[in-house]
């Protein structure tokens, strides 16, 4: 993680995995700097779906919704087609919402594993928490 940075990007086995720590916020720079790196992150050839965790209670700010609903389509025009959310029932609902793209399958969950698990085997027996958007 670079020092101004304050999420964590790394990609598992096909999976974009994106986490936002306790108190992390996005300022406009932050936005960008994160959209410069998704872009770097999901090559089709070796992303297939993506998991967001959010860990942080704060609100989301403008930039960061914006971000978020940037790089999904990011994602999706590179051939993602598989969202995993994981965070506190409000942030989950409030993901979903912002990352809603046509052609994606949604899933929100309570635990990490069990997301990162769907996204890699989608007809695996992982069970999401809210049903698929």
């Amino acid at each position: 993680m670079e020092p101004s940075e304050r999420w964590l990007l790394r990609v598992e086995d096909d999976v974009l995995v994106v986490e936002f720590p306790h108190g992390t916020g996005l300022s406009p720079a932050d936005g960008e700097a994160l959209l410069d790196r998704w872009r770097n992150a999901t090559d089709p050839d070796v992303v297939d779906a993506v998991v967001i965790v959010v860990r942080t209670s704060r609100p989301c700010s403008d930039a960061g919704r914006r971000a978020l609903r940037e790089s999904a389509q990011i994602a999706v025009a590179r051939g993602v087609d598989r969202f995993a959310v994981v965070g506190q029932r409000s942030k989950r609902r409030y993901l979903r919402r912002t990352i809603d793209v046509e052609g994606v399958d949604t899933e929100a969950f309570n635990d990490d594993d069990a997301a990162i698990q769907w996204a890699r085997c989608p007809s695996s027996t992982a069970s999401s928490v809210e049903p698929s958007s």
